[in-house]
């Protein structure tokens, strides 16, 4: 397994309310907090942070399988959040997105997913988003109200309809599925997936080097524009290799 992460506070941002969290081999997560100015940060650090420490406590003596884990990570990561937002008026009203990914060793994987940060699977050249976004104009699409075109020119586009540390009690993804060797898995922000097309991302996607990769992708969100804080996450399932990892920018 190879991974590496990277962040870029974009072409019209001051600061950086992306975070990410890289625990080779089983953990990957990615969240874009709200809020306000500095709100949205500390929004999505802490629940990183609250999603690393509440997983490696349940990995060491938890009575279920990972999907229950990463769920009560979550929810834990939920209530920290909305506690922090309650109790301190500069924070009230901060939230985030989250979009995480627990391997376990059989290769079976579970992602758990709330707001519009996304998953893709890149396999045998072809890229398939996971997840799918918890906005108002996904839900248009969803129900065929509008058009694709439409949706990408929509004034409400970035409007989420669920988000973590907002309300007391949330609903989210927990969404299964399998990994294999050779495939490509990207963890990103909106700061990447509205400034990319999908075919985009899919060309870049094919390169060789995942650092290049990773560079590619940032490098072509703000060429496109950079109207946001760009976050990645790229994991790489190989076979009979050591893992590889750069420094994970959540610390």
């Amino acid at each position: 397994m190879k991974v590496i992460s990277r962040t870029n506070v974009g072409m019209v941002r001051e600061n950086n309310e992306d975070a990410c969290l890289v625990r080779p081999p089983y953990l990957f997560a990615v969240a874009d907090g709200m809020g306000g100015y500095a709100a949205g940060e500390i929004a999505s650090r802490a629940c990183i942070k609250s999603l690393q420490a509440t997983t490696h406590e349940l990995r060491l003596g938890f009575e279920g399988d990972a999907s229950d884990i990463l769920r009560e990570a979550v929810l834990r990561a939920n209530d920290h959040v909305f506690k922090m937002a309650i109790s301190n008026e500069a924070y009230s009203g901060m939230g985030t997105t989250l979009t995480a990914v627990y391997i376990q060793k059989d290769n079976t994987a579970y992602a758990a997913h709330i707001g519009d940060s996304r998953l893709y699977l890149f396999r045998h050249e072809t890229l398939m988003q996971v997840t799918r976004d918890h906005t108002y104009v996904s839900q248009l699409l969803a129900d065929k109200l509008i058009s694709h075109e439409e949706a990408k020119q929509h004034p409400k586009r970035h409007l989420l309809m669920r988000a973590l540390g907002v309300e007391e009690k949330i609903d989210f993804d927990i969404i299964p599925f399998t990994v294999e060797a050779g495939d490509r898995l990207l963890l990103c922000t909106d700061g990447l997936s509205d400034m990319l097309t999908d075919m985009e991302i899919g060309e870049l996607m094919l390169g060789q080097d995942l650092d290049q990769v990773g560079d590619a992708l940032i490098e072509k969100a703000l060429d496109n524009g950079g109207r946001d804080n760009v976050t990645l996450v790229l994991v790489e399932i190989t076979a009979g290799e050591e893992v590889a990892v750069d420094v994970p920018i959540s610390e």
